[in-house]
């Protein structure tokens, strides 16, 4: 039976998160082809910044998405 429930404890955080953090400034170092979300006003109202890593000796890709695109991990009452 505590084998069962580390098992299912295990698999519980095993579990990919879906909700994504949004930062207030553009990290100077990132994984390559990893994305985030930056909402730091270099955007019109209601979007963000998304911004994808690259590989070395290639520039990182960036666009502006709607904010409502997003599953942000924010919790009620918190500030961002």
């Amino acid at each position: 039976m505590a084998g069962l429930g580390a098992f299912l404890t295990a698999l519980f955080i095993a579990q990919p998160c879906v909700a994504q953090k949004l930062h207030s400034y553009e990290p100077l170092m990132m994984d390559p082809y990893s994305t985030i979300y930056v909402d730091d006003g270099s955007c019109s109202a209601g979007k963000v910044l998304k911004v994808q890593g690259a590989p070395r000796n290639h520039r990182r890709k960036k666009s502006c998405v709607p904010l409502s695109d997003l599953q942000i991990g924010v919790r009620s009452g918190s500030a961002k």
